[in-house]
């Protein structure tokens, strides 16, 4: 349910930034029980975001040993790795299906998180069996009521500031209010309309958070000279894409980011999950690599024409070692990184966060969750998983708060 300003008090206990989520996933997963709580969202719809996941699907978590998420989210992985232990994909699992979620994989075959790891080893991703992300999300907001929780929409956070010990919000309206823990959920830069514009970035930065520039990421790359538009539909599995980029020398530790999966030809340019994973390690004005690692016959027949077209000299003639040149290094200078992506690469640095508790280190009462954070997984719901764990590690660290206070009163 949502409220208005009007119905907000001046002081509580916590303020979620962001209704996403991860927001949500906090409050399904923290009864207030007498403290006082509000969730502020900035647009007017909470988990518009959500809904959009796995293209209107959800694609919440992955299945498998939590210990190979550690992998999935790159140079952040050894970071979030006490946090996603601690709150793993067979959690998450077992919470949507305790509360009335089931479950399947993407061939819609049931996932049973009752067995532990043996029920979801082989899954690869998991979906509510109903393939509806609506589901999730009433879920999520029916326990977040249940729990105690105000949702106010259309309220827009633009200044925050620590006064004495309390937290000072200040509404685009100059409606001021107050807390003494406030919880950054508030996403990235993609999808502004949903509320995830990076503006609480750059309020984190004002106040002194070491910010990691946000990019896209999970995102569409475009070439120049792109001569694939008539190939659009026409995906190629198994591929490899080589990033040449200084990002990608960084997170290859001074070699180029590879990536091998499933490539995906659009009308205007490169995608498909190879490409989305690759994406945030690729810059304009640097090259991308892919090698087809197959033989032209096992390529697609309008492939095959299109490679022996580009590799014609002069004369008319395909150019045989042109061709072979081209499977195994089909080199592209890129042009852009779409804006939409799935996800937003950078954030809050994690050096600036307790990764047990997702309280910040240097100010009492802020916390960070989930998108706002300087990590981000590869396509398959490590990211939407990520959302989860930080959630409840910041969930247990404000229930033991709120447990002390009221042994102390």
């Amino acid at each position: 349910m949502g409220y208005n300003l009007f119905m907000i008090r001046e002081e509580y206990d916590i303020v979620i930034i962001g209704a996403g989520a991860s927001g949500l996933m906090l409050a399904a997963n923290l009864d207030l029980n007498g403290s006082r709580g509000v969730i502020l969202e900035g647009s007017s719809r909470a988990g518009s975001k959500l809904l959009m996941s796995g293209g209107g699907h959800c694609n919440i978590t992955h299945g498998g040993s939590i210990k190979d998420f550690v992998n999935a989210y790159g140079n952040s992985g050894q970071a979030l790795r006490r946090c996603l232990y601690r709150h793993s994909n067979i959690e998450l699992a077992s919470w949507l299906t305790d509360h009335g979620i089931d479950l399947a994989d993407e061939n819609g075959d049931p996932i049973d998180p009752s067995y532990g790891a043996g029920g979801m080893d082989s899954a690869g991703r998991i979906f509510p069996a109903s393939m509806k992300a609506r589901d999730v999300l009433d879920v999520l907001r029916n326990e977040a009521d249940w729990n105690g929780w105000q949702t106010v929409m259309d309220a827009k956070v633009c200044a925050l500031r620590n006064d004495g010990g309390l937290w000072e919000i200040t509404l685009i309206n100059e409606y001021e209010m107050w807390a003494k823990n406030v919880v950054i959920a508030a996403g990235g830069i993609t999808y502004p309309e949903t509320g995830s514009d990076g503006s609480m970035l750059g309020i984190l930065g004002d106040l002194g958070i070491e910010i990691t520039e946000p990019r896209p990421a999970l995102a569409p790359v475009y070439v120049e000279d792109y001569p694939y538009s008539e190939l659009s539909g026409i995906s190629v599995p198994d591929v490899t894409v080589t990033a040449f980029s200084s990002d990608a020398a960084r997170a290859g530790k001074g070699k180029p980011a590879k990536m091998q999966g499933d490539l995906l030809f659009t009308h205007e340019g490169l995608s498909g999950p190879v490409i989305l994973n690759i994406s945030k390690y690729v810059e304009p004005g640097e090259l991308i690599r892919i090698c087809y690692n197959k033989e032209l016959q096992e390529l697609p027949k309008r492939m095959q024409r299109v490679l022996r077209d580009r590799a014609r000299g002069v004369t008319g003639d395909v150019k045989t070692s042109v061709l072979a040149s081209m499977l195994e290094h089909d080199d592209f200078k890129v042009s852009g990184v779409d804006e939409r992506g799935m996800v937003t690469a950078g954030g809050a640095a994690l050096d600036e966060i307790d990764m047990r508790t997702m309280r910040s280190k240097r100010f009492d009462g802020l916390y960070v969750i989930g998108e706002a954070l300087d990590a981000d997984g590869i396509t398959g719901g490590y990211n939407l998983q990520l959302c989860w764990s930080t959630a409840a590690a910041a969930a247990d660290d404000l229930r033991a708060i709120f447990e002390k206070r009221g042994l102390e009163e």
